[in-house]
């Protein structure tokens, strides 16, 4: 038989791991009644909320905006999606003031980073400090900062106006090869560099390197030295193109931020970091750097910057972005809204909006973006601003700033972890979920999509991909006390994060539901395939060597557990179910099977085994992988037959030479074995008996005698 040519892959399914730790059970008709709320009418409220509402006295068209010098200009008074300090300052937007932590910054290190998750106002803060060194804004200290605390004299500090400003970003695109994202990230560099310079007015001083920004960046440091000046470097997101190469294609990820195997210096931002760490010694008067960036990953992948303090979990910077509820309260009394209105608009955002605990923060904060989209719709949309006041049911849908919603590829990148399935099912259920150790400061890329699988780690992975969840907003920590924040429990911080949980749920249980109901009622060897089969091809192609062997089997466990939860509530799942057996003399040791399937008749027992592409011999003189590669070795296994697919020469970890044969007689004998203690269990069910083997990418699938 020929194998069809597959063209999707399962890198965007949510539930996508295969637990090896307990299910926690989840709470059906809580969560049912959950996606019924987000789903049943969601268009229809969209579209007629408005007509239904009540007039409010309060008059809004005098506070859309601000009136800007001689009135020509108009502003919106909340600076949604606005991150120039200095124009929000000039403009007289709202503004909460964090330069009461600029001493504190100073004094915690010469070479500062920072991480929160997306759109939490990182990028104001980098331009509110730039605002504050930059030698060339002594001129508009008391512009930009009279009334905010740094403003009064009593409270400067020595570093005021006493910098030059070099602000990176490293927002590039990250299609082509390797060498073409390399030459983007010198083009962004050197184009920075220049800016800077004739900002400075030392244009023409420095030779550009085309080929070599780091060559420039030297360059520069040398001219600074000369003129006995300070330097502050400020990256504003750092991992921004990392994190789109982290969820989109792995191995390209690694040759650009880890570099070659054997040769890190080939890594770009190991070799940038690297130049950075070195300036501190190069003879200028004073360097500082600040990066902020949302994971500490690829800092960790790259080792190459060990110098800086990572502040992200210091008490005395738990507020440095993020709003409290005064903050809010101060905008609603800004804009009239004061009283028992101010209360209710309060409730409302609480609901939706609030609920994150970082280390140090004495009260839940809000995300300040999500905050600003509220507050504008507030000021601007007159029926959203009477639904508020009035109590009214808002649809999800127009509470939801879509700019700030959780990536799909976060979510598929959290499901490569074995322990995702009970993480997620624990936060809908309970609310909370427990870390095992800490969130971890520092973390790897291959400690979440490939970490080692034995029953030993299985804490550590846990922690790790709670970790990732933490860093991208998906959890927060909990609140023990009104004062003191407990380390070891995390939750879904708000209705607007929860959601996300249950439409991806929703959109998993309609892709499937069909295909699981035809297996489970004929549990064929062809109806298995067919299932397979269509999950993949329902997924985002993501051609790279990330699929592990936990991914291969939660497609289908992760479509049945969904069918199990809303279509059939008697359908029983085990992944890793144990079997104590003994071997010939006498001894009890534990075996697992990866899946097991149990109805009122019936038990199905799956094993599943994955042959990664780069453990074929066939290809072992390709030497760097990337898309293309994957995508033809992949046509090419496609034309093979199951024959040929299983004669194929397979590398073992213990770097043993086997053919694929032998890997599908393994799983066959594991598999019966299985069989054989489930029918001395209960011999009044049936058994059936299946081996799932992927070859780099087809799957040979057969159901045992």
């Amino acid at each position: 038989m020929k194998h069809t040519f597959l063209r999707k892959i399962n890198r965007l399914q949510l539930f996508t791991a295969s637990p090896k730790i307990n299910r926690s059970i989840l709470k059906i008709n809580n969560l049912t009644n959950d996606i019924n709320k987000f789903t049943i009418n969601r268009v229809n409220q969209t579209k007629n909320y408005s007509n239904t509402l009540k007039p409010t006295t309060n008059n809004v068209e005098n506070i859309k905006f601000k009136n800007i010098g001689d009135g020509n200009l108009l502003v919106p008074y909340f600076p949604y999606g606005e991150s120039d300090f200095a124009s929000i300052r000039r403009s007289k937007q709202f503004y909460v003031d964090k330069t009461n932590l600029i001493p504190l910054l100073e004094e915690s290190g010469k070479q500062l980073f920072f991480v929160r998750p997306p759109r939490w106002g990182k990028s104001l803060l980098l331009s509110m400090l730039s605002s504050y060194y930059d030698i060339n804004k002594k001129d508009e200290f008391d512009e930009l900062f009279s009334g905010l605390w740094i403003g009064d004299e009593n409270n400067w500090t020595p570093g005021k106006n006493q910098y030059y400003v070099l602000k990176l970003d490293f927002s590039i695109q990250v299609d082509g090869t390797a060498d073409d994202i390399n030459q983007r990230l010198h083009t962004k560099i050197n184009t920075t560099i220049e800016g800077f310079l004739e900002c400075y007015g030392m244009g023409g001083e420095v030779s550009i390197n085309q080929n070599d920004s780091f060559d420039t960046y030297q360059k520069l440091i040398q001219l600074l030295v000369k003129r006995k000046g300070k330097l502050m470097v400020l990256i504003d997101e750092y991992d921004r193109f990392a994190n789109k190469l982290m969820f989109e294609n792995p191995e390209k990820y690694q040759l650009i931020v880890e570099g070659k195997r054997g040769d890190p210096t080939s890594s770009p931002i190991r070799s940038f970091f690297e130049r950075l760490k070195e300036s501190s010694a190069t003879g200028l008067q004073d360097f500082r750097s600040i990066i902020t960036g949302i994971t500490p990953i690829a800092l960790a992948d790259a080792s190459g910057y060990n110098v800086s303090s990572n502040i992200s979990s210091d008490k005395i910077f738990g507020g440095l972005v993020g709003f409290t509820e005064n903050d809010l309260r101060m905008a609603l009394n800004n804009i009239d809204i004061i009283g028992n209105d101010q209360d209710i608009t309060i409730s409302t955002m609480k609901k939706y909006y609030k609920g994150y605990h970082f280390p140090g923060s004495k009260h839940a904060l809000f995300n300040t973006t999500l905050s600003m989209f509220f507050l504008n719709k507030l000021v601007k949309d007159e029926p959203f601003r009477n639904a508020v006041l009035q109590k009214q049911e808002i649809p999800l849908s127009i509470l939801t700033d879509t700019n700030t919603m959780i990536s799909e590829n976060v979510f598929a990148t959290l499901a490569s972890s074995v322990v995702s399935n009970d993480i997620i099912q624990q936060l809908l259920s309970k609310d909370y979920v427990e870390v095992t150790e800490s969130i971890y400061p520092s973390l790897k890329l291959r400690e979440i999509i490939d970490p080692p699988s034995n029953e030993e780690d299985i804490q550590k992975i846990r922690d790790n991909a709670l970790s990732f969840m933490y860093y991208h907003g998906m959890v927060t920590f909990t609140k023990e006390s009104s004062k003191q924040m407990n380390p070891k429990q995390l939750l879904i911080p708000n209705e607007i994060a929860k959601v996300q949980y249950l439409e991806q749920l929703r959109r998993l249980i309609s892709l499937h539901e069909k295909d699981v109901s035809t297996f489970i009622n004929e549990p064929t060897q062809d109806n298995l395939r067919m299932l397979l089969n269509n999950i993949l091809e329902k997924q985002e192609t993501i051609y790279d060597n990330s699929m592990s062997e936990g991914g291969l089997q939660a497609s289908i466990e992760s479509a049945l557990r969904a069918y199990c939860l809303f279509r059939n509530k008697e359908l029983k799942i085990q992944a890793e179910k144990e079997y104590h057996v003994k071997n010939s003399n006498n001894k009890e040791y534990i075996k697992r099977a990866d899946l097991v399937i149990r109805t009122s008749k019936k038990v199905l027992i799956i094993e599943f085994k994955h042959i990664r592409p780069n453990s074929l011999t066939k290809y072992s003189n390709i030497e760097y992988w990337n898309p293309q590669i994957f995508k033809n070795i992949f046509k090419d296994l496609s034309k093979q037959t199951d024959e040929e697919l299983l004669e194929m020469e397979v590398l073992t970890h213990a770097k043993e030479k086997v053919v694929a044969r032998s890997i599908l007689n393994s799983a066959i004998s594991q598999v019966k074995q299985y069989a054989q203690y489930e029918n001395d269990a209960d011999k009044s069910k049936s058994i059936h008996k299946y081996t799932v083997i992927q070859v780099g990418w087809p799957l040979i699938v057969r159901k045992l005698n």
